[in-house]
């Protein structure tokens, strides 16, 4: 119950600082995204300060990697899908693997094998909280008013 409240919070917490950095036109969704991802992530694997400084830079550099992989296959920055065949869509998913398993290493030295096995998860409930955003905020602009 704790730490559902705890999770509320800081939904509620990222919620209002995006919904605050509206206003600034010099700052990106992209930003504000990566800046979403950095806080739910420095909290969910509770980093230390120190891990912080060893984690980032290897972070980014994953995240730079998979960016250049995902537009390989994916050229187009728009939002269009050019529907993958099934072959190339495994062929994409074994490369993100491939890719994860080479940084696996650098993560565990950056913050030990027990916030690697977390950041898993971390990712992934980053990606739902961000689709829930993203549905609450259609929801909210397609609402009668």
């Amino acid at each position: 119950m704790k730490l559902l409240k705890c999770i509320g919070t800081f939904i509620l917490t990222l919620s209002l600082l995006v919904a605050t950095e509206q206003g600034y036109a010099q700052t990106t969704q992209r930003e504000k995204v990566e800046s979403m991802r950095i806080a739910f992530i420095t909290h969910r694997l509770e980093l230390t300060p120190e891990e912080s400084q060893r984690f980032w830079p290897v972070y980014h550099g994953y995240r730079r990697d998979l960016s250049a992989l995902r537009r390989t296959f994916y050229p187009m920055d728009d939002g269009t899908d050019p529907h993958l065949s099934a072959d190339k869509q495994m062929e994409f998913e074994q490369k993100k693997l491939d890719l994860k398993k080479r940084y696996i290493p650098q993560f565990e030295a950056a913050i030990g094998k027990a916030k690697v096995n977390r950041l898993v998860g971390a990712e992934e409930d980053f990606k739902k909280m961000l689709v829930q955003i993203v549905r609450n905020r259609r929801e909210q602009r397609n609402a009668p008013k």
